[in-house]
């Protein structure tokens, strides 16, 4: 009941359908001869200016993606598996199938993705014994619940957790409320830091970005209050 109620407020709370739904209330508001119609309408032109015209989408993403700084493995102390989150999608398949071969004794968990994840990682080159596909998570929660509930990690064992960087502290904040102590392996930097600003996306493009972020934000906020997470902000 929780997914779908989710889905189901994240259509009307994406900043992009907010302001939408805004302007169509002012207008209805117009010709009902509401006082109020003027300040909405205002409201959502500003809303839309901000959003289209300023790097607010790239500024909310910059700590999401950085909160976890990309560390390669130690090559010395190889992992004990690998689990890729499905929100990776297509680059976290390619992601798995390289670090297959960096570490030929790990592990493979696919979670939140489909039979057909095995085929593309077969036609990369990669062994379709090492993989295990678990198809029944839908959130992030779901995927840190059923691969701790699966693998029963030991103290002593080294996961590597591979997902988009601007995803992974929502994601090991699950995973450790789950009691699970996972090695991120973020995927999906846009940019090096100094230069995240310069230049950045307006229009249509800044308010893909926007939304973005702002459905990881909102995500942390929910997932802490209903304590899914270790922390509001999880970090190193």
């Amino acid at each position: 009941m929780t997914y779908y109620a989710s889905k189901l407020l994240w259509l009307i709370a994406a900043p992009t359908s907010a302001l939408v739904l805004i302007s169509a209330t002012a207008a209805l508001w117009a010709v009902l001869g509401s006082n109020c119609a003027a300040w909405l309408a205002a409201v959502a032109a500003c809303g839309l200016a901000i959003g289209a015209f300023t790097p607010i989408g790239v500024a909310l993403l910059v700590p999401l993606e950085y909160r976890f700084p990309f560390s390669p493995p130690d090559s010395q102390a190889h992992p004990d598996g690998i689990i890729v989150l499905g929100g990776s999608s297509l680059r976290g398949i390619d992601t798995v199938e390289a670090l297959s071969r960096d570490y030929p004794e790990a592990r493979i968990i696919f979670s939140g993705y489909d039979a057909t994840t095995v085929d593309r990682y077969a036609r990369l080159g990669g062994d379709p014994a090492r993989v295990y596909v678990e198809s029944r998570p839908r959130t992030t929660f779901e995927d840190a619940l059923y691969s701790a509930a699966f693998l029963k990690p030991k103290p002593n064992e080294r996961w590597l957790l591979v997902t988009l960087a601007l995803h992974m502290p929502r994601a090991v904040g699950c995973f450790r409320a789950a009691g699970f102590q996972v090695q991120p392996y973020p995927l999906g930097v846009r940019a090096a830091l100094p230069d995240f600003f310069a230049p950045y996306a307006t229009g249509s493009a800044a308010f893909y970005y926007l939304d973005f972020a702002a459905k990881e934000w909102i995500g942390l906020i929910a997932y802490r209050l209903m304590g899914r997470t270790d922390a509001l902000f999880p970090g190193p």
